[in-house]
């Protein structure tokens, strides 16, 4: 593994940690949009991410979606995106991730996503193969599309949901109809 996805991965497990700790709390909306919003949160994370990053080399640029740091004329870039599904974070929907990714002359080398309502942390670089929690992924071999399936997982939020035979719910708080597990914690709700 490279240094460079070693750094990515620990630094968003540590952004991520950050946003867990903001569950259930009352969150600064800096901006609000038709389809999204900014909190003060998402600009907390990146800049936890940043000084991370540029500590480490601070020779680098940083492309983040709260904004750009660094060496803008340097030819290796990170890529940020320090709440990935701030609209879902903000409702308390349990799909939002940390996204760091690094390019090098223009190439994409590193990327790493960290979920951290799941605890699951994804990670590739140009030194070895893409990895689920440090355990080697890869695609489907199926050559028939007929055969080939969506992606599954053994996660515990999906032996939970078959377990439970629950349907597939997406519901704001704003909508009519909540679903039937809203009074749980948010951790828990069907997906």
């Amino acid at each position: 593994m490279s240094p460079e996805l070693k750094l990515a991965m620990a630094t968003a497990r540590e952004a991520g940690a950050l946003l867990r700790e903001s569950v259930d709390t009352d969150l600064d909306v800096n901006e609000a949009h038709a389809h999204d919003i900014k909190l003060a949160l998402d600009v907390k994370s990146q800049n936890l991410i940043e000084s991370r990053i540029l500590e480490a080399f601070p020779d680098h640029a940083i492309y983040g979606e709260e904004g750009i740091a660094g060496d803008q004329t340097s030819d290796t870039q990170w890529i940020v995106d320090p709440i990935d599904g701030t609209v879902n974070f903000f409702y308390g929907l349990p799909h939002f991730c940390v996204s760091i990714a690094m390019r090098r002359e223009g190439e994409l080398k590193i990327g790493a996503i960290y979920d951290p309502s799941m605890d699951e942390m994804f990670g590739v670089d140009f030194e070895g193969p893409a990895t689920r929690n440090g355990e080697p992924i890869r695609p489907s071999v199926t050559a028939q599309r007929s055969q080939k399936q969506s992606l599954q997982s053994d996660s515990p939020r999906a032996r939970m949901r078959s377990k439970l035979d629950w349907p597939v719910t997406a519901a704001l708080p704003t909508a009519s109809a909540k679903p039937a597990c809203w009074g749980a914690p948010r951790w828990l709700w069907p997906t």
